[in-house]
């Protein structure tokens, strides 16, 4: 009797087709998935800012100083001491906006109407159309 071997690469070859199909299904379905749910798009971060807010009850005033802008193109200041300032205030609305690196505004209780007396007074990051929140402080004047 003669025996015939017989080698067979088809169990190697069916391995590496195998593990090649696995492995273009998984990088389509990355691809896939990216796609979806938009994965690499720029991410939108909060705008920063360094803004300190200091209320003194003798005598009354807030003092407010920008110290960094971080991502912030400037900063505005927002809250009840902007929307009641008294009529003939050493202040105006624009001494509230866009205040930069090393800007400060001091508050007295001479600049508020009586509704203004007690509130919260903020500062707001802006940067392009984005806007965020930076701090904002309690007062009393009462």
């Amino acid at each position: 009797m003669i025996e015939t071997v017989q080698e067979s690469n088809r169990a190697v070859s069916s391995v590496v087709g195998i593990i090649l199909v696995v492995a273009i299904t998984v990088i389509l379905a990355a691809v896939v998935a990216g796609i979806v749910y938009d994965v690499g798009e720029s991410v939108n971060e909060e705008v920063q800012a360094g803004v300190s807010i200091t209320v003194e009850h003798d005598p009354q005033y807030i003092d407010i100083q920008v110290t960094t802008l971080g991502s912030a193109e400037y900063v505005n200041i927002t809250g009840d001491p902007f929307n009641h300032l008294e009529g003939g205030s050493s202040l105006e609305e624009e001494d509230f906006q866009e205040l930069e690196v090393g800007e400060s505004l001091r508050i007295s209780e001479n600049d508020l109407e009586s509704d203004g007396e007690s509130g919260t007074v903020a500062a707001v990051a802006v940067g392009g159309d984005r806007e965020t929140l930076v701090t904002s402080q309690e007062y009393d004047f009462t």
